[in-house]
């Protein structure tokens, strides 16, 4: 007889460390390339403020993952992502970045099983602003399998 799934939904508000990444030029030429995306000077293309995010969040993938009792064999996969701008993303900016757990929340389909939504979001603000440039919501998958 299997064990009860652990309920993850206590991590709502659940802040991460935070930090800052400086956002190289470089990294803006090669996502452009990589997305084939049109240059945006001076601009970088909005979705690096995902990368943003994950890099100066404090909480790697990795961490994230352990957090919600889930590794990289566990089958996590990605769900939604929205984006809010206040501003543009800049290459050769440096971003302040917060980043916590919105939700954690049990559900349970025909086929899929027991799995978790988990949102997370990211707020970007520029060294020396004090008002956020761009809000990343994310919503990963996590399946749920109970302990044998």
């Amino acid at each position: 007889m299997g064990t009860e799934i652990p309920d993850y939904s206590h991590l709502a508000g659940h802040e991460f460390p935070g930090g800052s990444y400086e956002l190289p030029g470089y990294e803006v030429w090669l996502w452009a390339d990589a997305v084939q995306a049109a240059p945006r000077d001076p601009h970088a293309h909005p979705e690096m403020a995902y990368m943003i995010g994950l890099h100066g969040g404090g909480a790697s993938i990795a961490d994230i993952m352990a957090l919600l009792g889930a590794d990289a064999d566990s089958g996590v996969m990605f769900g939604e992502l929205g984006f809010e701008f206040d501003g543009p993303i800049l290459p050769d900016q440096t971003y302040d970045v917060r980043g916590r757990v919105l939700s954690v929340d049990r559900k349970e389909g025909r086929k899929a099983g027991v799995f978790d939504l988990a949102t997370f979001v990211h707020e970007l603000t520029a060294v020396g602003d004090s008002r956020p440039i761009a809000r990343v919501e994310h919503v990963w998958v996590f399946p749920r399998k109970a302990a044998r």
